[in-house]
């Protein structure tokens, strides 16, 4: 048995099996470690002249240069993990071949012997679907995955792996479909089965021929940290009060620290008696713009409108709508809760084919359960 290894390693694959047999090959983007590899040799070689250039000037003056010997020497520490890692992800790959009834896998680590096995496509619960968070400092974007799922990580298939979600639920069920099998998902309920003959129905399809999952009586009074407003042509839920998180605090802290760069300056520049140079100028203008924009984020909040014909997530600021994003009632094929690593929380997810709406990523997740059976029962009507 092997040791667990990454289920993948690449940004972009597509396992195409319109001709059989079909293979792949899963390994780091040659571009990137070529990039990676150029950039570590050009810090190496900086850290290198930077490191004996100061140690020829530290003989002739007598002086210590210790920190700069310090930092060359960090830089160049980097420069050699930069280009040993670049070169030891394209080295490590796993290949995967496929003759219509069985996978034969190959995995060649960076440093060791190349491993092979086999295994028969019957031995494999389903074609699943799942979302990484990929995140770099404040930003992040997400990674689609899809993959035939196995009970041992060492034997999973990736067949699809992306950065861009276009079509990513109708080629996810083009893979079910290939290979007649469930199509799997990771929710708050753990992995979540859908029959492949299931695949193209809507909720209100499967509520009608008895195949939705246990949904809650509705006995239960909406959660404190909801406003819920029933009218006749549609119901509006509303999260009450002003949610404070990590992301609110950064944003203030942005617009706190630009507002004070910015006066900083200003007085600095008035004590000199030096006026104030254009790109002065054209900073306190980006500045401003900062404090601007990263104030407003607090005052943004979410509605979830349920219609008849459709649910809608509307942006609002100071009450007033900015943007809003629907979904028709009779596409929506899943409503689920879905985690997100980025922010360690949980959102509820409207989900089509065509797109996917979240709402309440602030909400407690015993809300979020009472909302998601609030919403599945208003669709279906109940």
């Amino acid at each position: 048995m092997l040791v667990h290894v990454p289920d993948h390693f690449s940004t972009k694959l597509n396992f195409n099996f319109k001709k059989l047999p079909a293979s792949v090959t899963d390994r780091a983007t040659l571009t990137w470690s070529v990039l990676g590899f150029i950039l570590g040799s050009i810090m190496l070689w900086l850290g290198a002249f930077e490191l004996f250039s100061f140690l020829k000037a530290e003989k002739s003056q007598e002086q210590s240069f210790l920190l700069v010997e310090i930092f060359a020497f960090i830089v160049i520490l980097i420069a050699l993990g930069l280009i040993i890692y670049s070169v030891f992800s394209f080295i490590r790959y796993k290949k995967f071949f496929f003759d219509g009834k069985e996978f034969q896998m190959t995995y060649q680590p960076a440093v060791g012997i190349k491993h092979q096995f086999k295994e028969p496509l019957a031995n494999y619960m389903g074609v699943r679907l799942r979302v990484l968070f990929i995140q770099s400092g404040i930003f992040n974007r997400n990674r689609y995955i899809i993959d035939l799922y196995h009970k041992d990580n060492n034997k999973i298939v990736p067949l699809y792996i992306s950065t861009n979600g276009k079509n990513i639920r109708k080629i996810w069920e083009s893979y079910a479909r290939f290979f007649k099998m469930p199509a799997l998902s990771v929710s708050d309920r753990g992995l979540v089965q859908r029959e492949c003959e299931d695949l193209d129905k809507s909720l209100k399809q499967l509520a009608a021929a008895g195949r939705l999952p246990f949904i809650a009586s509705g006995l239960f009074p909406a959660p404190d940290s909801l406003d819920v407003t029933e009218k006749k042509d549609f119901v509006l839920i509303a999260p009450k009060g002003i949610f404070w998180d990590t992301f609110s605090t950064l944003f203030l802290f942005i617009a706190i620290a630009a507002s004070f760069v910015l006066l900083a300056g200003g007085v600095y520049l008035t004590i000199i008696g030096t006026s104030f140079p254009i790109r002065y100028w054209i900073f306190g203008a980006v500045a401003l713009v900062a404090v601007i924009y990263f104030a407003l984020r607090l005052f943004i909040s979410n509605i979830l409108i349920l219609r008849k014909d459709g649910i809608s997530v509307c942006e609002t600021l100071f009450g007033a709508e900015t943007k809003e994003n629907k979904i028709d009632a009779d596409k929506i094929e899943n409503i689920e809760l879905s985690y997100n690593p980025t922010i360690g929380r949980y959102d509820l997810t409207i989900i089509s084919d065509e797109k996917t709406v979240t709402f309440g990523s602030r909400l407690p997740v015993s809300d979020l359960l009472w909302l998601k059976d609030f919403v599945i029962r208003k669709l279906i009507g109940n």
